[in-house]
């Protein structure tokens, strides 16, 4: 994957923490990874956490976080001796950092941490069916060049996860509003340039459409 804050950009990236933000509200913390994922999301979130710098580079580095801050309620839901020793472990791999300033420490997601929680979260996107269903179809046109087949079939792998109707060679159908989703997966994989959506009102002879999708 290329590196997110050279050719993703920072709107880009806080644009992709959208979308699993909202994703993360439909699941549970029990699964495997569950609570790693929530860590590394809320601080890619920009959810604080800071912690007093007793002794650097020691165990003792996150015994001491800071409970006052505005966003501690988002932190509480973590058992506390659980989360300082992720924060040990997740410190020791790259994927956080500690800036210091006046003996305070604040918790940051480096690059490998943010690339690490793309791909931990990038199979939990999925398409949420509305109350109603607003009538439009939408359709993802893709033409990845065959260098890139590996690349090609992740995202076609995603599609069908997602459960988007396979209309023709490199078409893929929703009834329902996809864009962040669609956003989210050609940006995480690199292909912006050659992926495209569509939303029509009215597709000829859909029933077959409507059977798969309930509408």
């Amino acid at each position: 994957m290329r590196k997110i804050d050279q050719d993703m950009g920072e709107d880009k990236f806080s644009k992709l923490v959208e979308v699993l933000l909202e994703e993360r509200k439909q699941k549970s913390l029990y699964g495997k990874n569950e609570k790693l994922k929530q860590i590394l999301l809320l601080l890619a979130g920009g959810a604080a956490l800071t912690t007093m710098i007793l002794a650097p580079g020691t165990a003792r580095l996150f015994r001491n976080l800071n409970n006052k801050d505005k966003d501690w309620k988002e932190w509480k839901e973590f058992n506390s001796v659980y989360l300082r020793r992720t924060l040990q472990k997740l410190e020791s791999q790259k994927f956080i950092e500690v800036s210091e300033k006046n003996g305070v420490g604040k918790v940051i997601l480096t690059e490998n941490g943010r690339k690490k929680l793309m791909e931990m979260s990038v199979n939990d996107i999925s398409i949420h069916k509305p109350v109603r269903w607003d009538g439009k179809w939408r359709m993802v046109f893709y033409d990845v060049t065959k260098d890139r087949n590996s690349v090609r079939d992740r995202f076609r792998s995603y599609l069908k996860a997602a459960g988007f109707y396979l209309w023709q060679k490199s078409v893929y159908l929703h009834a329902y509003p996809c864009e962040k989703e669609i956003e989210f997966l050609r940006n995480f994989l690199g292909i912006a340039g050659e992926v495209r959506l569509v939303v029509a009102n009215k597709i000829e002879n859909d029933q077959p459409f409507r059977d798969y999708f309930g509408v």
